[in-house]
Parts: structure tokens; C-alpha cells; sequence
């Protein structure tokens, strides 16, 4: 009998294997500048490329070796653990938190050399914001959060005491503790609002005065490190063609500009003087603000905040790449939709033409049509699938509007496509039913309506608008990192499952739309395929998908963010202040784009001549 134990030769075959790895990771080149990172820097073993270029890294093809410094399928002996020692009894309802050996686990297979002919698999992570239904939403800095050049300069020529409108009023307050809103809840609201309003002033000069010193590149612009290095915002070397701050002294440096202004840097507060002096010649040493050129930045972004647009990498291998490059968002908004819907569409017409189908069954066709489209395309457009939710995000959490115009096409491109694919998937099935049933059916099953003869139109509109109140509640509250983000990929699966939820609970009275793109495309399509003009002849398809889905979207969306949201990119957290800003600045933006000024100057020009 053999009372050898089975575990002794594995465990000597590790250790083995195990010293042997030691010896090959000392012997391994690492790169100078993509070494080893912690949990939070953390990038796979296969995509980080040696910078060392020496006769041994390259083989006979000419293909560099990657290091082999970590290794997901092998741990050392004493790596062996149990797993609440490895989690520290961090347990959440999802399971353990993400760890380096989970996410080396789920690392694919990257040959050598294939970063070097695809450079975009090397981009970092969260390069540039998504507004994506399938992870936490980014968190931008809008334009009515920094103040404009004239509100700097006229702070600069005039600068405040910090909480001075908390003084005027009486207040003995600590300017540390204001700017970490630490403010206390009291009798009068004038006071709370004094002592907001000095937070805000001075949270947004210490911003400021970081940009105008270069200094911004240390702060936080994303949650998740990424390891290639940011290119900094605002340069002081900057060529021609780009932004940058010129000092209007000979010998007034970036870092002696900086220094000189008034609380300017991020050393705690002293204590408020009664009576403070003036500097003038702080004043004088800024550097001019006249340089930050707007014109020469997207639309939606402020040259404070150039840093949160970051030049992609891209493959390029053929022509239509590079077409594809630049409309990529939209492409992959209309592929989901088209997935998305017509898996929906089918699930209807069968349980239409079958006549004893179940009508659960096309809920939950819904739901996992949801889910498969927010997989296709949630980590390049987002997924939205929806004008309302595109709306929606665009006004509470700063989606582009020179996106939104490509997005709404491509969202009724794809629902029109995928109704005229349905219906000629089941063209013989649907002629063979209207042999012996009325076209309501086949009509119903593209399209939403008053499904029963007693529901009037205010019933209608609040049917979607609440439904959508729902969903644009839960969508939010998926997006919020602050909140309870589900991980692991878990977004499309629970937002489908929220659309399976809605879909049982309001199709009765209406057919749940929830959209203005899900019902108007397939109206188009059928109107196409002739079935006449009736379809809108009830105004329903107006106060139904359209107004009911929009105004639920932006009453959900104002719920959230009223009751639990804190971010200050949300238009229900914007003082009244900096709404009357971004007004000020969208109204500049389309004098410029419309040339207003110009046209008038060229007038005076012409009557003085």
C-alpha cells in the first residue's frame, strides 16, 4: 500500500518551477518606463513591453520578448490562502472585491509584437469619458464650473478675504473647514448660503490658480490610473498653434507667477485679518489670461479644463478604419439598437402569429435584447438606445450636444432597420395571419399604443412618463461610483433586467416604449411597407414615446440627483450663479459660430466710411 502523500510531489514541482521563475524574472528586462504596478496601476504582464533594446530581447523574427516578471496561473506556496485571508473579510453582496490575481485571471493571450502593428490595445483605461449604461458614468468638469476670463481677471484686480460673506454676517468660521464643506446646518438660511458661497469661491480660485501654475496635472482626473502619462493642459512652452499662458513680465517665471497669488496654492488657510492689504503687484505678475483661446477647443470644454480630452490612439489599417474612426460612436449606437430591437420586434410578431403565445415572453425578449446591446456597444458609444436617456445625460451629467445630433440618427437608423428586418424575417408568417385576423396585431407588435379602447390619452402619457421616471432613476443610480456601482460587468445585466421589470409591469395599457427612437422608426418602416397613414393619425405617437419618455427621463433624472446625488456637474447642484455663467457662455460660443460681431463691425465700418 502506498501511503505516500499526493500532495508532496505537486508542492516540490511548484517550488521548483517556482525558483526557476525567481531566477528568470531577475534575468528579464523591464521597462523603464511601464514597470511593475500596484492594484490601482495595474497592467497585464502580456501588453507591457520591454524598453530595453538588446540583441537577446529580439528573436530571429525580429519581434521583441516581453517580460515574464508575473504570471497569472502560478503563485508561490505561501500565496496559498484561504479566501477571507486574501479579501480581509471584504465581502459586499456581489461577491469579494477585484484583486491583481482576479484580473490577471481574466487577462487574454497577447502575442509579442501585437501592441507594436495595433498601437490602440495599448491605450489606458478611461482615455476619454463615456457616457456608457455599462460602468459609472465620468465625471467632467462643465463650463459653468470654471469661472470665464473676465470673472478671473476682475477676481485678480479685486481679490475677496476668504468667507467673507460669512463675516459680513457675523459667522466665526474656519476658510479650511468651508472649502472641505464642513458647513454646519443652522436656523437661518442665510447664513448656510453665505457660508456656501465662500466654499465655492474659494474651491474654484485654488482650481484656477493650480491650472495657471501648470500644477493641474497632479490632480485627479480619474478614478482609474491609467499608465501612459497625460499630456498637461496648459503649458508655458507651448508652440503657436496650441494654448498657453504668456507672463507679461521679461522675468516673471510660471512657478514665481503662482506663488504670487492670492491663495493660490494648497497649504491650509491662515487665519482672516480684519482689515486685509491689497497687493497690487500680485496683481500685476499674473500671467495674461487674454492668451486662453476658446475657439481653438471643442465646443463643450473650457481651456482650464483641456486636460479631460486626451488624443486617442488608433490601428488605421485600411481607409474605411479611418472613416470608421471618426463616426465609431454612432456605428456602434445604430448596431446596438438594431440588435436590440429586433430580437424585441421578433419576440413580438412570434407571440402575435402564434395566437397562444405567452406575452411574459416578450418582456423578457426585451430585457436580454437590452443587455446584448449594451455589451456591443457600451464601452465605445455607451449604449444609450434611447434620445431620452442621450438627453437626459447630456443635461445632467455633460454628454456632448455636438454629439447628440449623430446619436439621435444613428438611434432611428437602427430602429428602422431592424423594424424592416423583422418584418421580412416573418413575411410569410405574418400574410399567412392576416389571412384570417385584422392588421392590428401585426401593427401593435412594432409599435406602441393605447392597447385597450378605454385608456385615454392622459393615461397614456403618464403610463410612459413614469415608467421612464423608473428607468432614468435606476440608470443614474448604476452610474453613480459613490453610490453602490454593481462590478464586474454586472451594469447590462441588471439594466436589462430592469427593462424586463418595466416591460411586465406598464406594456398592458400602452406597450411600454420608454422611447421615442423604439416606437417612431418601426412607424416609418410600416408606413413604407404601406400600411397607410393611420398610423399617425392618433396623436399618441407624439405625447406617448415622445413627450412622455423625454419629460419622465428628465423628472427621474432631477429625483436622483435632488435627493441623493452630490456631484457638482449636475445643473440641481449649480448655484443659480453659475447657470447665469454657462448661459453667458453658450451665448458667446454661437455669437462666434454666427459671427455676430463681426457682421456688426463690418457694418459701423461701412457707415463710418
Amino acid at each position: 500500500m502506498d501511503e505516500r502523500r499526493p500532495g508532496r510531489p505537486r508542492a516540490r514541482s511548484e517550488a521548483t518551477s517556482q525558483s526557476r521563475r525567481d531566477a528568470n524574472r531577475d534575468l528579464s528586462p523591464r521597462s523603464p518606463t511601464r514597470g511593475l504596478s500596484d492594484s490601482a496601476n495595474y497592467a497585464s504582464p502580456a501588453r507591457r513591453i520591454s524598453g530595453v533594446k538588446t540583441t537577446g530581447d529580439v528573436g530571429m523574427e525580429g519581434i521583441r520578448r516581453r517580460s515574464t516578471a508575473r504570471s497569472a496561473r502560478t503563485g508561490s506556496l505561501a500565496q496559498r490562502t484561504t479566501l477571507a485571508e486574501r479579501t480581509q473579510g471584504q465581502f459586499t453582496m456581489g461577491g469579494p472585491e477585484d484583486g491583481p490575481q482576479l484580473r490577471q485571471a481574466h487577462e487574454p493571450f497577447v502575442q509579442p509584437g501585437y501592441s507594436d502593428l495595433n498601437p490602440a490595445y495599448e491605450q489606458p483605461a478611461n482615455a476619454k469619458p463615456v457616457w456608457s449604461l455599462a460602468k459609472p458614468l465620468p465625471r467632467v468638469v462643465r463650463p459653468g464650473m470654471v469661472p470665464t476670463k473676465e470673472e478671473l481677471l476682475d477676481s485678480r484686480l479685486r481679490p475677496e478675504r476668504p468667507a467673507e460673506n460669512s463675516q459680513k454676517l457675523g459667522l466665526e468660521v474656519d476658510p479650511n473647514d468651508l472649502e472641505q464643506g464642513q458647513i454646519p446646518k443652522m436656523a437661518d438660511p442665510r447664513k448656510m448660503a453665505a457660508q456656501v458661497e465662500d466654499a465655492r469661491l474659494q474651491r474654484e480660485s485654488n482650481f484656477v490658480n493650480k491650472v495657471l501654475t501648470g500644477d493641474v496635472g497632479s490632480s485627479r482626473v480619474s478614478r482609474t490610473s491609467s499608465a501612459r502619462r497625460r499630456r498637461p493642459s496648459v503649458r508655458f512652452d507651448a508652440p503657436g498653434d496650441q494654448l498657453s499662458i504668456v507672463p507679461e513680465g521679461p522675468s516673471a517665471a510660471p512657478s514665481e507667477a503662482g506663488e504670487d497669488l492670492p491663495h493660490g496654492s494648497d497649504e491650509p488657510l491662515e487665519p482672516v485679518p480684519e482689515q486685509p492689504e491689497v497687493d497690487t503687484a500680485a496683481a500685476d505678475a499674473l500671467p495674461d489670461l487674454s492668451a486662453l483661446h476658446e475657439s481653438a477647443l471643442p465646443e463643450d470644454l473650457h481651456p482650464l479644463v483641456q486636460e479631460l480630452v486626451e488624443d486617442e490612439v488608433h490601428n488605421n489599417h485600411t481607409t474605411w478604419s479611418v472613416i470608421r474612426t471618426h463616426h465609431r460612436e454612432a456605428l456602434a449606437e445604430s448596431l446596438a439598437v438594431f440588435v436590440q430591437l429586433t430580437i424585441g420586434f421578433c419576440a413580438d410578431v412570434s407571440v402575435t402569429v402564434a395566437n397562444a403565445g405567452n406575452p411574459n415572453t416578450t418582456a423578457w425578449a426585451w430585457g436580454f435584447a437590452t443587455m446584448m446591446a449594451i455589451y456591443i456597444s457600451g464601452g465605445v458609444s455607451g449604449a444609450h438606445l434611447n434620445p431620452s436617456v442621450t438627453i437626459m445625460l447630456w443635461f445632467y451629467r455633460g454628454f456632448p450636444k455636438r454629439k447628440m445630433p449623430e446619436y439621435f440618427l444613428a438611434q432611428f437608423v437602427g430602429a428602422f432597420v431592424a423594424a424592416l428586418t423583422a418584418y421580412g424575417v416573418f413575411y410569410q408568417s405574418i400574410h399567412h395571419y392576416l389571412l384570417t385576423s385584422p392588421s392590428t396585431g401585426i401593427v401593435t407588435s412594432f409599435v406602441t399604443s393605447q392597447r385597450q379602447t378605454w385608456i385615454d390619452p392622459a393615461t397614456a402619457f403618464f403610463t410612459e412618463c413614469l415608467g421612464t421616471v423608473l428607468m432614468a432613476t435606476t440608470v443614474l443610480a448604476l452610474g453613480d461610483d459613490q453610490n453602490a456601482p454593481p462590478g464586474a460587468g454586472m451594469n447590462s445585466l441588471i439594466v436589462g433586467l430592469m427593462v424586463y421589470v418595466l416591460s411586465i409591469t406598464f406594456s398592458y395599457q400602452t406597450g411600454a416604449a420608454f422611447n421615442p427612437s423604439r416606437d417612431f422608426g418601426p412607424r416609418l418602416a410600416l408606413l413604407a411597407l404601406g400600411y397607410g397613414s393611420k398610423l399617425f393619425t392618433n396623436p399618441y405617437w407624439f405625447y406617448g414615446p415622445w413627450a412622455g419618455s423625454v419629460c419622465g427621463a428628465m423628472i427621474g433624472a432631477f429625483l436622483y440627483d435632488f435627493m441623493i446625488f452630490t456631484g457638482g456637474e449636475s445643473p440641481v447642484n449649480y448655484p443659480w450663479e453659475r447657470t447665469q455663467r454657462s448661459i453667458r457662455k453658450s451665448r458667446m460660443k454661437w455669437k462666434k459660430r454666427l459671427r455676430i460681431g463681426r457682421r456688426r463691425r463690418g457694418l459701423s465700418d461701412k457707415v463710418v466710411a
